[in-house]
């Protein structure tokens, strides 16, 4: 079973906000929830919206099935085991939390979410497919910062982003491109200009993600 199976039966018994989900349903992080939800939302799968979870009963953005899909009764509720919602640990430029900024931006901008990769387990794939308002496919290769040997391992990964933006154009020459990264690195900022050339030629975007959670387009 997916995480994305896991967060659908779960929400098929309550409505629940993503620090409930993400126990429940045994996804973690709980930001890999919220990358999850949002693109669900998006394609119009689940609702979305500011309520009260099933669960802690608190009022909070909050996750249910649409038209009425849930067996919305105490006897479901109940069932659902006892949690205490921990706070996400993994740092804000962790590449399952640049993912989710992304995911959240292009939702925003009227892009229609196709695929979201769950990061925290290494699944295979785009990280991000997304349809555009025109109807050209957004193909999107999502990169963190590493906490331990910092510029020597996000040279590698600034790489394999590069590696992954070359094998997206040999699939499909019409598919628009793009790498995240998290904004404020120098490794990273310093390596881009260096491929100028390349970034002109495959015509790619890049996503830059703050600290604060905004998103910037080069």
């Amino acid at each position: 079973m997916t995480n994305k199976d896991r967060i659908l039966s779960a929400l098929s018994h309550a409505s629940l906000c993503d620090d409930c989900l993400s126990a429940v349903s045994g996804v973690e992080p709980r930001q890999q929830v919220y990358s999850i939800c949002t693109g669900l939302h998006a394609n119009k799968l689940i609702h979305r919206h500011h309520g009260k979870c099933d669960h802690c009963r608190k009022a909070k953005l909050t996750n249910s099935m649409l038209n009425n899909q849930r067996p919305h009764d105490e006897v479901a509720v109940a069932a659902l085991p006892s949690i205490t919602p921990t706070k996400d640990s993994r740092p804000w430029y962790w590449e399952g939390n640049v993912q989710a900024r992304v995911v959240s931006y292009l939702a925003k901008t009227r892009y229609a979410i196709r695929s979201v990769s769950d990061t925290a387990s290494r699944e295979a794939g785009k990280d991000i497919v997304a349809v555009g308002p025109d109807g050209h496919e957004l193909w999107v290769s999502v990169k963190g910062y590493p906490e331990s040997s910092g510029n020597v391992r996000a040279r590698q990964w600034f790489s394999a982003a590069i590696f992954d933006l070359l094998l997206y154009r040999g699939q499909d020459p019409k598919a628009r491109l793009a790498m995240a990264l998290p904004a404020g690195f120098v490794t990273y900022s310093n390596l881009l200009p260096r491929i100028v050339w390349l970034k002109q030629d495959m015509q790619f975007q890049v996503f830059w993600v703050s600290e604060d959670g905004s998103v910037g387009v080069e």
